[in-house]
């Protein structure tokens, strides 16, 4: 694999974790749980489970997660805003991990090419 094909396959994978990611998002903030929940599933399964786009499903999930974590705290819920601001962060850590990975295999699989 040359370089430029390393590119496109890190640049596929960036827009398709970022396309999941935000589109969970937006779900969430239109329709709440039940939104993220369906989009998320939906585009898991039509990605036939693409790790890429599963770390942009948990990344948009966990910044659902964190917004509302976040007026909770600004509600006055601490404990309840806490929670959701720790597992949101938790989440977002998961998803780091799995994309990051994720560009380590496409990395190698060029060294092995060469």
């Amino acid at each position: 694999m040359i370089l430029g094909q390393r590119r496109r396959k890190i640049i596929s994978l960036i827009t398709r974790s970022g396309g999941a990611a935000i589109t969970v998002t937006l779900a969430g903030a239109l329709v709440n749980w039940v939104g993220v929940a369906g989009t998320g599933v939906v585009a898991v399964a039509i990605s036939r489970v693409d790790t890429g786009v599963l770390a942009g499903v948990l990344a948009g999930i966990s910044a659902f997660v964190g917004c509302e974590g976040l007026v909770r705290l600004f509600q006055g819920e601490i404990g309840r805003g806490l929670a959701l601001g720790i597992g949101s962060a938790i989440g977002l850590g998961f998803a780091a991990i799995i994309f990051f990975e994720l560009v380590k295999e496409v990395e190698s699989s060029v060294k092995k090419n060469q």
